[in-house]
């Protein structure tokens, strides 16, 4: 068995050089003209990547038809664990298309058969679990199998329920480390060390990493947006906005090489480029990644470029305090939970902001009818509801039980884990109860909410105006003038 090695990103690679898309070392039985084929799969599977990777694993089924490998690959395209989902369907035909006498070692017929685990007809959490056993026993018995240690890793972020269990995190953090010792052009090494990093507790301890990813994988889409993961945890706007246009750009030009539907457009990359341009109060180009989403949920009318409209329109009404912009309404039909969620809490406040209260406890009772409703699978859903109707009480002069309302909303936020990215709900809780506070005129309170409002969302544009109004109402000059150091910096760092 020889050991191929695949070496596309040399950070002092020349310019005509191939793919920059990591470094890997993966023994195996494969023929020779499998090999790049093959190994372009793991390094595109390694930064979620899944489409192409899927691509480039039928290419080395084509190359060698008897190399099983190629086949494992395919199919754990369609397991995506740090996104927990799925396409059971689709994996399960990947291997059944596998010859049955076809040619692997013992180690090489493990990670086949792990993938039979995945793809077997357990419930999911069992299937996952003993998955990620499976890798772990991999792993050791092949301790210098980087790609078993490293899968591995990733695997572990599917047992968490959905929650950021800092345990299991921190596990992944030191199998990715170990990788990343050994091989520092690992991009999965670096991917899930960004991923067991990305809240604001420990993404100082992933800025090495973010800014090593990205150039290590340059010519992966995701590979170019992951870096805001830790600088979006940061509130380091100006770098959050240049890894998401530059992972819209690479996205932009994957499609048109492909001649792909507008669907597979980096609407993710989109909407974090446009909530790091509302903190930096850059409404003019925040308007123009809006406007791009309208025009494709206009035209394709499809699911997801829908639920990207409800993002990123949420975020122009409430980041942007934009109450009485002209915008294109959000087709809210079918869209996932957290979508939905987030266009209904943007158009209560807007409501209320436009003097519409009725609307606004239209839009109170409908998101409360679906927090109920959608317990379970959105737990932003009741943040929101308790949120709004915490507002609509306040807007009845009822502050007493508004701020009763506000603060349930708060517990059931801090109840929650971090995820990552923009918040869910769109406007915080904790940032609501701070500004109500504000209005009832008790502002030593209002500064503590503040603060809190700030440890979970660093450097939040509005969170740091509502500080600054607190601590001059409270007396507290210089927590007023860091406050306003900190948002000047933010307007100014372009």
């Amino acid at each position: 068995m020889r050991r191929w090695i695949l070496y596309l990103a040399l950070l002092a690679a020349p310019a005509f050089s191939a793919e920059r898309l990591g470094v890997v070392s993966f023994p195996n039985s494969g023929s020779e003209a499998a090999q790049q084929s093959f190994l372009r799969g793991v390094l595109l599977l390694h930064s979620f990547e899944y489409d192409d990777a899927a691509a480039a694993f039928r290419e080395a089924q084509s190359a060698d038809s008897s190399f099983l490998l190629p086949y494992w690959g395919e199919a754990i395209t369609h397991y995506r664990p740090v996104w927990r989902r799925e396409n059971l369907d689709a994996g399960r035909a990947a291997l059944e298309k596998a010859p049955a006498d076809g040619r692997a070692t013992p180690r090489e017929r493990a990670y086949f058969d792990a993938a039979k685990i995945v793809f077997s007809t357990a419930p999911r959490d069992e299937r996952w679990q003993r998955y990620t056993r499976a890798m772990e026993r991999l792993s050791r018995e092949y301790p210098d199998d980087l790609e078993a240690a490293s899968l591995h890793a990733v695997s572990l972020f599917g047992i968490t329920g959905g929650q950021r269990d800092y345990r299991t995190y921190m596990r992944v953090a030191a199998l990715a480390e170990r990788v990343f010792r050994e091989n520092p052009g690992h991009p999965g090494a670096l991917h899930y060390l960004i991923h067991a990093f990305d809240d604001p507790i420990h993404a100082p301890l992933g800025l090495r990493y973010a800014r090593l990813y990205s150039k290590v994988a340059s010519d992966a889409p995701h590979a170019q947006h992951m870096p805001s993961h830790i600088f979006l945890a940061l509130g380091m706007w100006k770098e959050c906005v240049d890894s998401n246009f530059d992972s819209w750009n690479s996205s932009e030009a994957r499609v048109k090489r492909l001649k792909l539907d507008t669907d597979k457009r980096g609407y993710h990359a989109l909407w974090w480029m446009q909530y790091a341009y509302l903190q930096q109060g850059r409404l003019d180009k925040a308007r123009e990644n809006l406007e791009v989403i309208e025009r494709d949920a206009a035209q394709g009318k499809t699911r997801h470029s829908r639920d990207h409209h409800a993002y990123l329109r949420s975020h122009f009404l409430i980041d942007g305090e934009q109450w009485t912009a002209d915008l294109r309404p959000v087709d809210d039909s079918g869209l996932v939970p957290r979508a939905w969620g987030a266009n209904a809490l943007a158009e209560g406040i807007r409501a209320l902001k436009s003097g519409n209260s009725k609307l606004a406890r239209e839009w109170s009772a409908k998101l409360r009818d679906k927090a109920d409703a959608d317990l379970k699978d959105a737990s932003s859903l009741p943040i929101a509801a308790s949120a709004l109707e915490g507002l609509v009480l306040l807007e009845d002069g009822k502050s007493d039980a508004a701020l009763d309302k506000l603060r349930e909303a708060v517990d059931l936020e801090n109840a929650t884990t971090f995820g990552y990215g923009p918040p869910f709900p769109p406007k915080p809780a904790i940032e609501i109860l701070g500004e109500t506070l504000l209005e009832i005129g008790r502002p030593q309170e209002a500064l503590e909410a503040f603060r809190s409002a700030l440890d979970r969302t660093p450097r939040r544009a509005i969170s740091l105006k509502g500080l600054a109004k607190a601590a001059k109402g409270a007396g507290d000059s210089e927590t007023q003038e860091w406050a306003e150091a900190e948002l000047r910096d933010v307007a100014s760092n372009l």
